[in-house]
């Protein structure tokens, strides 16, 4: 733990913690922080084959990965076995029913895509200066219409932007996310830390933020029951009060389940492709040269007199290419969700016992030369072969792989497309003439955020 906290205060990042010591000692490492048995795996090799191993498919257990939903294992992220494969095939049956993936889905992102237009369409109304340009907070743009997409198909919601409730919940999500690590905090790692000192383990902090969200989502699964019609479903919560009252109802099914499906889909569902986002227009203001290439090719395939739909998408490799170099320099600042090895098994020749903590540090495949000649550049011709159309290698692995691969992905590149899209088909992203250009770096967390920094926006002469 001594190691690895140098190392961090050395480098400023857990990921680049962890790569450091793949470096010294190859791509599995073995650590052992208080009581928690864990290994880190770098490179494409390692990382693969710990994906698909189906020995390493269990999810840690321990108070870090319970008590966020009350002591017992719930949700999508973070169980395993028939229980999980149960749930997960019956939420994806259901959200594709209500559009996952469909024209339906389009419909709703295109529906975003114009409210995040029309917002930045008031900014400018309400504060462009003398030269008709306004600057824009970025890091948060994106997470409410990121959240809109998916929480139409799971709960019939729109929420404003202005929403003064969500907002808080929100931003004490992003303080949750700053303070913890994909691995878990000091309170899971030394339990008894939770009655010694709750508040500087981040225990105390960890529960209060979780009861807020749960309070939340306890309120519209409230509100959902009261306008319920049995006949008639509106979306995967009201398909799953359905079969909570069916005879056929099978043992993983409950009311808290169904609040910590919510509850994954909340915290998860928007914050990794905001993210996205977030980086990826960072990188824009720093690479103008991007958004210049990008606006030639909406100009040609879209024009100015409509939107970009996903229908587009085919004919717009390069904007294609943006959404995955945005997810590339993103993720390459992440690890896995953390798996857990069910029995004892090996892992690149390496004994790894029952129950030991495994967790790919993505940087190993995003952002290592050896697949990259450039990979701190942000360069979207990487993604395009010599034909001109999307090639996406093999080591290309931001959403995992197998069965555990991301159940959001096609989701959340139809959001960064169509985003990224419609904002440069209509506005200049610049940095700011009296602020300098923005870090790279990003604040360091469960996942890591582009931190806060503002963009100078002009509409397109």
């Amino acid at each position: 733990m001594l190691t690895v906290k140098k190392l961090r205060d050395q480098t400023g990042y857990l990921y680049r913690a962890t790569a450091e010591l793949a470096r010294q000692y190859g791509p599995i490492v073995g650590l052992r922080v208080g009581k928690d048995k864990q290994v880190v795996c770098f490179g494409y090799e390692a990382i693969k084959e710990m994906l698909t191993k189906e020995e390493l498919d269990g999810r840690p257990q321990g108070p870090f990965y319970e008590t966020r939903t009350w002591g017992t294992r719930r949700g999508l992220l973070l169980t395993d076995e028939e229980f999980w494969q149960e749930q997960r095939r019956f939420v994806m049956r259901h959200l594709r029913e209500f559009g996952f993936g469909k024209k339906t889905m389009s419909d709703l992102v295109q529906t975003e895509a114009a409210s995040l237009v029309e917002m930045f369409d008031q900014k400018m109304k309400l504060e462009s200066d003398r030269n008709g340009g306004v600057v824009v907070a970025m890091r948060d743009a994106f997470s409410v219409y990121v959240l809109n997409t998916l929480w139409s198909m799971l709960a019939s919601i729109r929420y404003s932007p202005d929403d003064g409730e969500l907002k808080s919940l929100q931003s004490l999500l992003t303080e949750l996310f700053a303070s913890i690590d994909m691995v878990g905090a000091l309170f899971s790692q030394f339990p008894f830390l939770r009655y010694v000192a709750p508040e500087k383990s981040g225990y105390k902090q960890f529960v209060s933020i979780h009861e807020k969200v749960w309070k939340f989502l306890k309120a519209e699964l409230d509100n959902h029951k009261d306008t319920f019609q049995h006949d008639s479903p509106r979306d995967l919560m009201d398909v799953y009060l359905q079969m909570l009252d069916s005879k056929n109802k099978g043992n993983s099914f409950s009311e808290s389940q169904l609040l910590a499906i919510c509850m994954d889909m909340f915290m998860a569902g928007s914050e990794t492709t905001s993210k996205s986002l977030g980086f990826g227009f960072l990188y824009m203001l720093l690479y103008p040269e991007v958004q210049r290439k990008a606006q030639e090719e909406i100009d040609r395939v879209v024009g100015r007199e409509r939107m970009p739909t996903l229908n587009d998408r085919p004919n717009m490799p390069y904007v294609e290419s943006i959404v995955l170099e945005s997810v590339r320099v993103f993720m390459g600042r992440t690890f896995s969700i953390p798996h857990r090895a069910l029995r004892d098994t090996t892992l690149q020749g390496y004994h790894i016992p029952k129950d030991t903590m495994v967790i790919a540090n993505f940087n190993g495949v995003l952002m290592e030369k050896r697949f990259w000649d450039d990979p701190e550049v942000f360069r979207p011709e990487r993604f395009i072969d010599a034909e001109g159309k999307v090639h996406v290698p093999d080591n290309y692995l931001p959403f995992g792989y197998g069965k555990h691969r991301c159940m959001g992905q096609t989701l959340a590149r139809s959001n960064i497309f169509l985003f990224t899209a419609s904002l440069l088909q209509k506005y200049n992203f610049s940095v700011p003439s009296n602020e300098g250009p923005p870090h790279t770096n990003g604040v360091d967390g469960v996942t890591p955020s582009p931190g806060e920094y503002n963009a100078y926006v002009t509409l397109r002469s």
